[in-house]
């Protein structure tokens, strides 16, 4: 309570220094590539995840003002080392995907650059160890091979692939079928007596408290989708479902913020959560673009960030606040979530990591969208770890026509329920 009165008398004050906060400049590579050898050295467990997605979020801002130059270049290849090395520390299928595009888009954008085939020699890995890709891996191999035949990767990519020889034996292995190295045998899930799927009997949890927040509602209708479905019907939906599935396989106590198609605002669905002592808040949301060509989907923490899209996107959620975006901005830093910061990036992470692998086994262009940040409105406040999750598009042609499906609610909610309990799993 001490938290939200402190926050809205900063907030009432603040709009004079608006006029004096200088515009946002993207930092130089050279920059962005001291803090991540800092932090590599500092840091090499990924244990500061805030500070591993600022540097992130900065290589994005170099790569996107530097389009076409070398300096992009450099900076997707950093960018493919860093969410790497948090995939290796963290085992972080949203940091893998977000790897694997890097590297790709070197391929892709830059093939003369001379970091190129060293791209495709780390695509080869990713794919063999994070998605046990083989075929994918050769091929990356293969590339370096033949794209590059001079280049420093071709021993490399030789022993990977187990080739000791000239062009005969390349030849050979390249005829070979490719065996995928064996699986380990998973062990058997543990259940209850009646057969639900409960968090590991080894990990302690004592019935945690999560707040659902399906959202918009009322006359907030949220996005119009495919033949005129609204977002506020769909999250719904999903938060229905996601309440059942936490209540019998995670033995979960919930609470859901609308239960019917009623007016909420923003600040009282936080309210919610803190008066209720919750352990996790979860916001749920389908997003929309203006052209009705984007898909994919993305969960986001709160924080202060200078991406456009991001900014544009919170500022569409916080319009039924009634408050200015830049005012929420300004006291962000050092008012909200200080101490659960770090939790909120981790549960982002498995929740976008599980959103992506569920979808993907039933579709194959499931598009991932990353774990990002922005100053959202619902999630300011919250004393516990919070996320904003935009699960799908409604206004694409094929997401908006998956959402209203039962089946494809239920998927994502599914993997909402995956994430949080992934989570439970690892920080208890």
């Amino acid at each position: 309570m001490i938290l939200r009165t402190i926050f809205f008398l900063l907030l009432s004050s603040v709009v004079a220094l608006h006029s004096a906060v200088p515009a946002f400049a993207a930092p130089s590579y050279e920059q962005v590539r001291s803090r991540f050898r800092q932090l590599k050295s500092s840091d090499p467990k990924v244990q500061r995840l805030k500070q591993w997605e600022e540097v992130g979020s900065d290589l994005a801002a170099v790569i996107e003002s530097n389009r076409g130059k070398q300096d992009s270049a450099k900076a997707m290849y950093l960018a493919g080392q860093l969410y790497g090395k948090m995939y290796y520390a963290r085992s972080s299928r949203s940091a893998l995907s977000r790897a694997v595009f890097y590297y790709e888009q070197i391929a892709k954008e830059h093939g003369d650059s001379s970091l190129a085939d060293d791209a495709l020699l780390h695509l080869g890995d990713l794919r063999r160890a994070g998605y046990k890709d083989e075929p994918g891996a050769r091929s990356a191999y293969f590339e370096v091979l033949d794209v590059y035949p001079q280049g420093d990767m071709v021993a490399k990519a030789k022993r990977r692939l187990g080739i000791s020889g000239g062009e005969e034996a390349v030849a050979r292995v390249r005829a070979a079928p490719a065996s995928p190295k064996p699986r380990p045998v998973a062990k058997p899930a543990d259940t209850s007596a009646s057969g639900k799927e409960i968090v590991k009997k080894q990990v302690r949890v004592d019935r945690p408290l999560i707040v659902i927040d399906p959202g918009h509602g009322g006359d907030d209708l949220g996005a119009v989708g495919y033949d005129g479905y609204l977002e506020k019907d769909v999250v719904l939906n999903i938060a229905m479902i996601l309440d059942e599935l936490l209540r019998e396989r995670l033995r979960a106590r919930t609470v859901i913020t609308r239960v019917r198609d009623v007016p909420l605002p923003l600040e009282e669905r936080t309210k919610i959560a803190n008066d209720n002592k919750a352990d996790l808040f979860i916001s749920i949301h389908a997003n929309a673009s203006p052209g009705k060509r984007a898909r994919g989907t993305e969960t986001y923490y709160l924080d202060n960030t200078n991406d456009k899209s991001s900014l544009k996107l919170a500022e569409r959620e916080n319009k039924s606040a009634g408050r200015k975006l830049s005012d929420i901005q300004f006291i962000l830093s050092d008012l909200i979530q200080n101490f659960k910061l770090e939790d909120s990036i981790t549960l982002a992470h498995h929740i976008q990591s599980a959103l992506v692998q569920r979808l993907s086994r039933y579709y194959s262009d499931i598009r991932d969208l990353g774990v990002k940040k922005a100053p959202f409105y619902v999630l300011v406040g919250a004393h516990m770890p919070c996320v904003l999750v935009e699960v799908s598009f409604m206004d694409h042609p094929v997401e908006g026509r998956r959402l209203i499906e039962r089946r494809y609610q239920r998927l994502v909610a599914e993997a909402l329920y995956r994430g949080i309990r992934d989570f439970f799993e690892r920080t208890t």
